[in-house]
């Protein structure tokens, strides 16, 4: 690596080429860089094992007592290898080791993860450049003297509640009120006060995003579903909204219309859009996959019967505005129907935004027209902008090149011929979700693409599929949150 000179702590680093073994970055790369970090010989042990788990690098001072957890588990890749296929691996990994924090590396990438009760997320993604520059936050987070004070804290913490159980036994034996063993006293340990209602009144500003083509099959749905899902491990809030009566959406997150909904007696978008007394909180399934939590509003067949009674209603067409308004989440994504009919102008008429997915292939691409025209003339019957947030590309067939080239260019000329006076572009191609059958089969399954970690059921081809397709979709959800 060029411009990185002989002082610098990271130096090691131009021992390395693309065609370093996994063996070569373990001696050249991971071993220099412990020592760095302040670690001796024997603070640390590679092909460790951890129960069933092989670990390449197990970072465990000599200072700290064994019955701590691990600090620091490394797994190493070779040099040409994508790292990013091998995120699952390591998450299994610090779960079953319950590391606190997880490296991941092939020399030129390191990405390094937290673990916090079994949720892995990743802190920072960084290439050689970027480590370089920001090795002195990389130092402070995994040096020694900071793997003791994490150690000795957690230790403490430990000591403290094992002393505060034996105050307790030996109270509750003389008093002989075991009952009593854990109530909790009215001084420091006590509950926290609840905020004030002037903190609970207020709402976040949220985003209604109605994501829409009124060309069917070009994965909307599905880049719905995994889009929420992504921006929930970004710590955003999101609640999805199926108002097409197909309810794709709702058994695509694993809600059953009829089981779930009808035969359990409870309520659906079609009771929210017609009954006036029937509030969001009312018809809000919560779904969770491991890390992932999700709210839905789900969908019923019976929506498609109610055109003409929708039609009908006094200011219908603002009905989900007003049940959306002032609601605690982030995000707040409309999944409505590949048409023009009512519940589509419902669900944009309750829109600070759209976004357009659409399939690199000839009628998708000329739809685009089509929807820019529907959303202006939604705008000006709103009467305040409805900006379209930009069109994302599902279902991207990496092979066919000139293709995609000649339908690239179509559909620039389209979003430029007919965007009007605001600028309508399509995303970045890394944000572009590939044609794989694993992103189109765990929806069937009833979960998000996020869950693919967790199913036995999958081969390890369809899991790295899985993984890839992630990556894009991590793009996807970063790149719409600097657009919004």
């Amino acid at each position: 690596m060029t411009g990185l000179s002989n002082s610098h702590p990271l130096s090691f680093l131009k021992a390395i080429t693309l065609q370093s073994s996994e063996s070569d970055i373990e001696i050249k790369v991971i071993i220099p860089l412990l020592k760095v970090l302040g670690y001796g010989d024997e603070d640390w042990r590679s092909q460790a094992r951890f129960a069933k788990i092989k670990l390449d690098f197990l970072v465990h001072p000599n200072e700290l007592f064994t019955t701590c957890l691990p600090y620091l588990v490394i797994e190493v890749k070779a040099a040409n290898k994508n790292i990013d296929s091998a995120v699952w691996q390591i998450n299994n990994y610090m779960r079953q080791s319950r590391a606190t924090l997880g490296l991941l590396t092939n020399g030129y990438r390191f990405r390094l993860l937290y673990n916090h009760q079994g949720q892995v997320v990743t802190i920072f993604n960084y290439s050689q450049a970027e480590l370089i520059s920001q090795f002195s936050l990389f130092y402070k987070i995994l040096c020694k003297e900071t793997c003791l004070k994490v150690g000795n804290a957690v230790l403490q913490s430990q000591n403290n509640i094992n002393l505060q159980f034996l105050n307790h036994i030996a109270k509750a034996f003389a008093n002989e009120d075991m009952f009593g063993l854990f109530k909790k006293n009215s001084d420091s340990n006590s509950e926290p006060k609840p905020e004030s209602s002037a903190v609970n009144s207020q709402k976040r500003k949220s985003m209604i995003i109605t994501v829409f083509n009124n060309k069917g099959g070009v994965g909307k749905t599905t880049l719905t579903i995994n889009l929420a899902a992504t921006l929930t491990q970004l710590g955003k809030k999101v609640l999805l909204v199926d108002i097409d009566a197909q309810a794709n959406l709702s058994t695509g997150l694993g809600v059953d219309p009829l089981n779930d909904v009808e035969l359990a007696g409870r309520k659906d978008i079609t009771h929210l859009l017609t009954e006036p007394k029937t509030k969001l909180e009312d018809v809000i399934y919560q779904k969770r996959w491991n890390d992932i939590e999700l709210d839905v509003v789900p969908s019923h067949i019976r929506l498609s019967r109610m055109e003409s009674r929708l039609t009908q209603m006094v200011d219908s067409d603002r009905v989900l505005a007003k049940k959306l308004k002032n609601n605690e989440y982030d995000f707040v994504f409309i999944d409505p129907p590949p048409s023009f009919g009512k519940v589509n102008g419902i669900s944009l008429m309750a829109s600070s935004g759209i976004l357009i997915p659409t399939q690199l292939s000839p009628y998708p691409v000329h739809a685009l027209e089509y929807v820019i025209a529907q959303a202006q003339e939604i705008e000006e019957f709103k009467g305040e902008p409805l900006p379209i947030l930009g069109v994302a590309i599902s279902m991207y067939d990496q092979r066919s090149t000139n293709f995609n080239i000649s339908m690239t260019e179509l559909a620039k000329k389209i979003l430029a011929k007919h965007s009007g006076v605001r600028e309508v572009d399509l995303f970045p191609e890394n944000t572009w979700i590939p044609r794989l059958n694993i992103v189109s089969q765990c929806p069937e399954q009833g979960y998000p693409l996020h869950q693919a970690e967790f199913d036995t059921n999958l081969s390890s081809q369809e899991r790295e599929a899985a993984q890839k397709a992630l990556e894009k979709y991590e793009n996807l959800a970063s790149y719409l949150m600097s657009v919004v």
